[in-house]
C-alpha cells in the first residue's frame, strides 16, 4: 500500500498539550513521503530552535525544547535529538524518544530506563512493553524479551508487533523455521510491517534464496520511512545478478540521506564500475564477431571462376582484404570488370561492409560503425574492483579492512580465514588473482565459517 502524501500542518501537530507517539509516528511517515513535508519540518526546527533561544519563560523554553528534540529524532539526527532530550527526561513523551535514541546507541540499560519512565496506562503499556522486549532481545537477553511477549499473547494473538518481536527472538535462538512463521504472521496482519518485511528478506538472503529475498526487500523500500540496509542488501543483489543500474539506485537512495555512508560510497562506485565493465564486454564481444567476420575467407563464396582467380592474383584472401582495397584498383586490374566488381560487392553487402572501408577509419572495430574507443588494458591489477570478484566477496574484503589488491597478495589464505573470510570466497579470490600471475602469501591451511556482513540490522 502506498502511503497517501499529505501537506501535514506542523505547527497544529506538534502541539506539546496533545502530542502522542501515535502523532509523532504519522509525521514520520509523512516527512519521508514528501520532500515539500520534509523542507516544512526543517523548516520548522529552525523556527524551534530560535525559539528556544528567545523564550525566556522557564516552562515554555521547555515544551519547545521538547519539540525540537523529537524533530531531531524524525530526521534521524539522533545524536542532536538525544542531547536536547536528555533536557526533558522528566516528560513521558521525552522519555520515550530519549530510550529510542539510547537503543540506535547501543546503550541497552539506559534506553530500559527511559522506556520504564515513559509508561503511563495499561492501555499504553503493550506498546512500550514491545519496546522494552525488543531492547532486552537486542542487549543478549533473549528470556526476558520471550517473558515480556508471552505475558501479553492472550491479549494481543493477532497484534502483527507482537508476532515480529516474537519471531526475532526465535531467529535469535536459531529457531529460523519457527522465526520466519512468526514474520509471516505478522504480514498478514500487517502487510506494510517494515521489520518483519526485512526480517523475511534477510532470512531468504542468508539461505541464498535470492529471488525471494529481492521480492520482500522490494516491498520493504517502497515503505517510508525504511531500513537502509533494505536498500544495501538489495543493491547487492542485484549487483550480483548483473542488474547494475539497479543497484547504483539503491546505493545512491542511500547517499541521498547518509551522504558519509563508506559502504554505500564504495558499492556505488563499484557498482558503476561493473556497468562500465559489462558495456565494455559486451562491446568486446560484438569486436570479437565481427572480426570473425573480416577474416572469412573469399573461398567461402560462390564466385565465377574469373573473379576468383582476379582476386587469388591480388593476393585477397579474406573479406578484411576487400575492405583495405578500393573499386578503381579492383577495376585497374587486368580481365576484373564491372560483372566481377558487383560480385564482390555483393558479398560485402551481405556481411555489412564495403570496398576501401577500411581507409576510413585507423580503429578496426570503427568497419562495423563501432565509434566507441578501446580502453587500455593494464598490465598490473591495482583495485580490488578490477579483480572481478562477485559483490559479496568484495563486501567480505571490505568488512575485513582489505581494500587493495596488495593488501590481499600480502595474506596468506589462514589470514584471510582469520578475518572471517569465508573459504569460497578465498577460492575465488586465488583464482582470480591467478589470471593475473598474482597468488596469496605462501601459509599453511584452514578453514572456518562467518555471517554476511550485510547481516547488520535493528
Amino acid at each position: 500500500m502506498i502511503t497517501a502524501i499529505i501537506d501535514i500542518d506542523l505547527d497544529k501537530l506538534l502541539d506539546t498539550e496533545s502530542i502522542s507517539r501515535e502523532t509523532i509516528a504519522y509525521i514520520r511517515e509523512q516527512v519521508y513521503s514528501s520532500k515539500e513535508n520534509r523542507e516544512r519540518l526543517d523548516k520548522k526546527i529552525e523556527e524551534l530552535k530560535l525559539g528556544i533561544n528567545k523564550e525566556r519563560d522557564s516552562a515554555k523554553s521547555k515544551d519547545l525544547t521538547l519539540l525540537f528534540g523529537i524533530c531531531k529524532w524524525i530526521t534521524g539526527k539522533i545524536e542532536e535529538a538525544s542531547n536536547t532530550l536528555k533536557e526533558v527526561k522528566s516528560r513521558k513523551i521525552g522519555s520515550y524518544y530519549l530510550g529510542k535514541c539510547y537503543q540506535e546507541f547501543g546503550d541497552y540499560s539506559q534506553a530500559l530506563e527511559c522506556f520504564g519512565r515513559s509508561k503511563r496506562t495499561d492501555i499504553e503499556e503493550f506498546d512500550i512493553a514491545m519496546d522494552i522486549a525488543e531492547t532486552k532481545r537486542m542487549s543478549g537477553d533473549v528470556e526476558g524479551a520471550v517473558e515480556i511477549i508471552k505475558r501479553f499473547l492472550p491479549s494481543h494473538e493477532n497484534n502483527a508487533e507482537l508476532l515480529y518481536q516474537w519471531g526475532h527472538c526465535l531467529d535469535d535462538l536459531g529457531e529460523y523455521q519457527e522465526a520466519l512463521g512468526k514474520y509471516e504472521q505478522a504480514i498478514q496482519i500487517d502487510p506494510n510491517h517494515a521489520k518483519a518485511l526485512f526480517r523475511i528478506a534477510f532470512n531468504y538472503d542468508i539461505d541464498g534464496e535470492d529471488e525471494k529475498a529481492i521480492e520482500y526487500y522490494e516491498r520493504c523500500t517502497k515503505l517510508n520511512p525504511t531500513y537502509k540496509n533494505a536498500f544495501m542488501n538489495l543493491g547487492i543483489l542485484y549487483e550480483d545478478k548483473g542488474e547494475y543500474d539497479d543497484a547504483v539506485y539503491c546505493f545512491e537512495a542511500v547517499l541521498d540521506v547518509e551522504p558519509t555512508n563508506a559502504r554505500a560510497s564504495l558499492f556505488v562506485k563499484d557498482a558503476k564500475a561493473s556497468t562500465a565493465m559489462y558495456y565494455d564486454e559486451e562491446v568486446s564481444k560484438k569486436q570479437g564477431r565481427e572480426t570473425e567476420v573480416l577474416n572469412i575467407p573469399i573461398s567461402d563464396f560462390e564466385l565465377s571462376v574469373r573473379s576468383k582467380n582476379c582476386l587469388e592474383k591480388m593476393n585477397i584472401r579474406t573479406l578484411k582484404d576487400l575492405t583495405r582495397i578500393t573499386e578503381a584498383d579492383l577495376l585497374s586490374f587486368k580481365n576484373f570488370g564491372e560483372t566481377s566488381l558487383n560480385e564482390i560487392k555483393a558479398i560485402l553487402s551481405q556481411k555489412g561492409l564495403r570496398l576501401g572501408q577500411a581507409f576510413e577509419s585507423d580503429d578496426e572495430a570503427e568497419l562495423f560503425g563501432n565509434n566507441k574507443g578501446k580502453e587500455k588494458i593494464m598490465d598490473t591489477v591495482e583495485t580490488i574492483s578490477e579483480l572481478g570478484l562477485s559483490t559479496r566477496c568484495r563486501n567480505a574484503l571490505w568488512k575485513a579492512g582489505i581494500e587493495t589488491v596488495r593488501d590481499i597478495i600480502e595474506k596468506s589464505e589462514a589470514e584471510l580465514i582469520q578475518k572471517d573470510i569465508k573459504q569460497n570466497y578465498v577460492d575465488e579470490i586465488k583464482e582470480s588473482l591467478s589470471k593475473f600471475g598474482l597468488s596469496l602469501k605462501v601459509h599453511n591451511n584452514m578453514s572456518t565459517e562467518t555471517e554476511l556482513e550485510n547481516s547488520s540490522t535493528k
